[in-house]
């Protein structure tokens, strides 16, 4: 299957999306759709899907212009996506979402019967190579980020698409389930298929690439082979400009160490769904940054909740500088004193909705006044947009209409505004280009050498072992190491991961003597 994207350009308003963008997608090709947040990347492919309709420009399918204007028509043409943002129903099953999307499900699926059959065999193929160890029949509300995301891509592969847009795929996913993945890309390119890979990691251009195209504000910059390129080139094509920046300094403030813990974790237990944390005893220092590592799905979610009072602990206590914050013994709750940078922000961070303002403005409503004072709320937003250069710059904006890493940058920018004592980061950095997730890692580290605690979700061992003071592994909702980075190496810490290693954690200082906030 042959198409062509010629002169094609998209507008919002007065926000040109994309600017004359030619294109050729040939049968067999692996083409990374490479650019910073907001360069146009998936605008473009979504147009090919049918969600938008150019300006101008044309869509040509094998020799044919052709209009597609919904997804059902790019379906029937063989044109399959998968999104960024979940389209999954939470109260069923995975096996129930996949044969909500299958093109052909069986008339009759008593249990029984059909996990017998060979239309099981079908619907959970492709689960099986992605995810082998995932029970069909788990709550899609219980599955990890990582692990939904793979259930959209299995959704996807069993259209049998001859050509697939694969929107950030990597960008929740741990090492060895991209690896993976970029298995499963090659073999569909070789067997003919077309895959368009939308993403800003460096990783996925060179598993499995052929060809590699920069877009930046909405142009075409360049159109390379692999072969011709390399990391620093592209870069330095994606970015511009930006691509020089400073280096991220994460030392501690020496005036902080040596100080009582910050942050005490006493013995945290708590159940979500599947999920579970158990026995969770942490100490974290003013300034320091604790970095939380593990394989998806083994507690690190419910923990990050639990700290904040979004999920109730049934044993244990989160203590802020003495004073109890969180425990057993009482009703959850919320503190302006704690920052929660969660997974997933266009479903946990915002409301859709509304716009830009009142969402930066529901992280301080408690303060705000029955009739508020909009003019200093705008401000306030236009300045997180323009020092985490959201886009499009508009407060009145919705911000559903936001891409997924602009929405980060504005969530990332509303939690970190004010003084804070602890920061709970949860993938904080997800889905963004190199130089967003750069400005992040530095409002992050220097607001910890202001002195808050920051406590650090992430799957990327790499980052983990390049900025984190300390790392804790999670496994089986159970703290199974507790590293120094200058000391281990990734082995080590992959081994705790699995639960094949345990070394000795580092002796918790002394229990402070605690009271209860009011």
């Amino acid at each position: 299957m042959e198409i062509q994207l010629y002169n094609i350009t998209k507008r919002f308003g007065e926000v040109t999306a994309n600017d004359g963008i030619s294109l050729d997608i040939r049968e067999g090709e692996v083409i990374a759709l490479l650019g910073e947040n907001g360069a146009g990347k998936s605008t473009l492919m979504k147009m090919l899907f049918g969600l938008y309709t150019p300006d101008e420009g044309s869509i040509i399918v094998n020799g044919r212009e052709t209009l597609i204007d919904s997804p059902q028509k790019a379906m029937s043409l063989g044109i399959g996506m998968v999104f960024q943002q979940f389209n999954l129903v939470p109260a069923l099953s995975v096996r129930d979402n996949l044969l909500l999307a299958y093109p052909k499900p069986p008339f009759w699926t008593f249990r029984r019967l059909f996990c017998e059959g060979t239309s099981q065999q079908n619907v959970l193929a492709y689960l099986e190579e992605l995810a082998p160890g995932l029970d069909p029949n788990t709550l899609v509300r219980d599955l990890s980020v990582g692990q939904r995301q793979l259930l959209e891509l299995v959704k996807v592969l069993n259209l049998n698409a001859k050509v697939l847009i694969l929107d950030e795929p990597t960008s929740v996913l741990p090492p060895q389930e991209a690896e993976r993945l970029w298995e499963l890309i090659r073999k569909m390119a070789e067997a003919g298929r077309s895959i368009v890979l939308i993403t800003h990691k460096m990783q996925d251009v060179m598993a499995c690439a052929h060809r590699v195209v920069v877009m930046r504000a909405g142009k075409m910059v360049q159109a390379l082979t692999r072969e011709n390129c390399s990391e620093a080139s592209l870069v330095s094509l994606m970015m511009g400009d930006s691509s020089q920046r400073s280096d991220i300094d994460t030392h501690r403030n020496a005036d902080l160490t040596g100080k009582p813990p910050r942050i005490s974790l006493r013995g945290l237990h708590a159940n979500h769904g599947v999920q579970s944390i158990d026995n969770i005893s942490l100490d974290i220092g003013p300034g320091e940054i604790l970095g939380i590592a593990g394989v998806s799905g083994n507690g690190q979610h419910l923990l990050a909740d639990a700290l904040v009072g979004l999920v109730p602990l049934f044993r244990g206590e989160v203590i802020i500088d003495g004073v109890v914050l969180q425990s057993a013994s009482r009703a959850p709750k919320t503190s302006d004193r704690v920052a929660y940078i969660p997974e997933q922000p266009a479903v946990n961070a915002v409301a859709g909705d509304l716009s830009l303002t009142v969402n930066v403005a529901l992280s301080h409503f408690r303060q705000l006044r029955f009739f508020p004072a909009w003019g200093p709320e705008e401000e306030k937003t236009r300045d997180i947009i323009r020092r985490y250069q959201v886009r499009p710059d508009n407060p009145a904006l919705a911000a559903g209409q936001l891409s997924g890493g602009n929405l980060q940058k504005l969530v990332v920018g509303r939690e970190l505004e004010g003084p804070r004592d602890l920061i709970v980061a949860a993938y904080p950095t997800m889905g963004l280009d190199a130089g967003a997730a750069h400005d992040i890692y530095q409002a992050l580290f220097t607001k910890a050498r202001e002195g808050a605690a920051v406590l650090w979700i992430s799957e990327d061992l790499d980052d983990l072992m390049s900025y984190a003071h300390r790392i804790a592994v999670l496994q089986g909702g159970r703290i199974s190491g507790l590293f120094n980075p200058g000391q281990f190496d990734r082995l080590d810490i992959g081994r705790a991961m699995t639960g094949e290693h345990l070394p000795t954690a580092d002796p918790a200082p002394a229990e402070p003597q605690a009271r209860i906030a009011s």
